[in-house]
């Protein structure tokens, strides 16, 4: 057997895709299609390489990795973060509740978001999790909650430092035009200064509450470390002004967030700055040439076309080991400028996609194909999964790395849109190069461990599909797929509109839908 590795859970055995020791396509014939398949080798390599390369940059304490809740909160993968001595970033009520049940120690849970509401910040203070404090908001309810609380409350205040240094574009800008500063600034989490140091002085009279620490999360505007090092100019800068203001508080825990990107690094990689250039001569040429008829006018479009063409990200994001150097050294330089001495202090962070994406393959199946000809050249591949299964990508402008997983071997002959089942567009590959595919051929989407099957939604009333974790050798269903009962469980017909011809049509009619009475 001859094989290639792709990365360290993903491998070319002769010409078929294998994520870690299964082929993809016995894991397609004994689980359906479409399918996640997650790899719990790689999400544990992937947590120690972190906490490895932070802990060997930050001397001066403890260092705990808290992985990001949302970006793969499947109650399995959890299971193996827990496993692994992890805490746990949460957002909502519901992570909160996984995470527990996962087995995480809630003192290492770190519930972050806004808005929170009452039940949420008094549940996080019962288990004894962190509390960020990430509005004024939160304030308020922590008064109100205050003298009830049968424990003390710990908490974090959130920062949204200025990014003053680092002025590059941000990769959440769509059109590529944003400051990357700007666009953290205008980010709905974290506090700006003034709120930081109303907010530190309000808590800090509430009887039964500790502020420990700071926290702050700008997420992933650019793969740079250099990006990382001007977070951590920044926050280091804010920390000394809200400790200054605090007469002189020195917190115990400092929580980075997360951001960091995955190596093939899909963010964005839609969109092709080029791409405007080319169709606005397009539009202007087809709006000239319509007076030469219709036989030149596509001729000359087709010609067009041909220069347009999807291209995944090839240039490889930082490391985990370069980003925990960058990052560590230029917060343990900053802090003692700012008046911070970073000696005992527990540094956290919370990285979601750099933990899951690399983790995670999307098997989808080839069910039609079109070719057109006349009066443009044109292909298309239909495939069994839709953008409505990997809509965290898509609010991004992801661009897979991809591949058709039972030709690996195959030399790509053709240009063709990839396209999902949904009525939408869903145009999951735009203008990329395939080999000449044919029906149950299987197209593999690489790095889509996070945010992806956690986003799923039912739309045109389509069942999810099932996810799998591959250990080594061995699989396992870790969310079963969805049947119609499912999807329409939730639904409730009000009894007025329950049929009432006959007993039986009634049954016919609603199946599997409750009523109200």
């Amino acid at each position: 057997m001859n094989e290639t590795r792709i990365d360290d859970c993903v491998s070319n055995r002769d010409g078929v895709l294998f994520i870690e020791g299964m082929a993809s396509h016995d894991l397609i014939a004994r689980f359906g299609s479409p399918l996640f398949v997650f790899s719990e080798d790689q999400i544990r390599r992937n947590v120690r390489r972190f906490r490895d390369a932070f802990e060997k940059g930050w001397t001066a304490g403890p260092v705990k990795v808290m992985p990001a809740a949302k970006a793969n909160w499947v109650f399995a993968i959890q299971r193996v973060l827990a496993d692994e001595g992890c805490g746990a970033d949460i957002y909502s009520a519901g992570e909160l509740d996984v995470a527990l049940r996962a087995g995480v120690d809630p003192r290492f849970i770190s519930a972050n978001g806004v808005p929170k509401d009452k039940e949420h910040i008094r549940r996080t203070i019962e288990v004894g999790a962190r509390l960020t404090i990430d509005s004024l908001r939160d304030v308020e309810l922590l008064e109100e909650l205050a003298p009830t609380l049968s424990k003390t409350a710990y908490v974090r205040l959130r920062i949204r430092p200025a990014i003053s240094e680092f002025v590059k574009k941000s990769d959440f800008s769509p059109d590529g035009m944003v400051p990357t500063d700007l666009v953290a600034l205008l980010y709905k989490g974290g506090l700006s200064i003034g709120e930081v140091i109303e907010a530190g002085k309000r808590v800090m009279k509430i009887p039964n509450v500790e502020v420990v620490g700071f926290h702050a999360h700008h997420g992933r505007h650019h793969r740079s470390t250099l990006y990382w090092e001007a977070q951590m100019h920044a926050y280091a800068r804010d920390i000394g002004r809200v400790c200054e203001a605090l007469d002189g508080f020195r917190p115990q825990e400092i929580n980075i967030g997360g951001g960091f990107a995955i190596p093939r690094d899909p963010h964005n990689a839609a969109t092709h700055y080029s791409d405007p250039l080319l169709l606005g001569s397009l539009h202007w040429l087809s709006l000239g040439l319509k007076y030469l008829g219709a036989k030149v006018r596509y001729r000359v479009i087709d010609k067009l076309l041909t220069l347009i063409e999807g291209h995944p990200n090839a240039i490889a994001a930082p490391s985990i080991e370069q980003y925990g150097a960058a990052t560590t050294t230029a917060l343990l330089e900053a802090l003692p400028k700012h008046g911070i001495d970073p000696t005992g202090v527990t540094l956290q962070l919370e990285p979601g996609r750099a933990i899951h994406g690399n983790a995670g393959v999307h098997l989808a199946t080839v069910q039609a194909t079109k070719k057109m000809t006349a009066p443009i050249t044109w292909n298309l591949v239909t495939i069994d999964t839709s953008e409505f299964w990997m809509t965290g990508g898509r609010f991004e402008h992801h661009l897979h790395d991809y591949c058709v997983a039972n030709r690996l071997n195959a030399p790509p002959v053709m240009k063709a849109d990839v396209v999902g089942r949904s009525c939408y567009g869903d145009r999951l590959l735009g203008a990329v190069r395939l080999p000449d595919v044919e029906i149950g051929d299987l197209v593999a989407f690489l790095d889509a461990g996070a945010y992806q099957e956690v986003s799923a939604s039912n739309f045109n009333a389509m069942p999810r599909p099932a996810a799998v974790l591959v250990t080594g050798n061995r699989a396992a269903v870790v969310r079963r797929a969805e049947n119609l009962d499912d999807v329409f469980r939730r639904d409730e017909l009000p009894e007025h509109l329950v049929p009432s011809d006959t007993p039986e049509q009634a049954a016919e009619a609603m199946p599997t839908v409750g009523h109200s009475r």
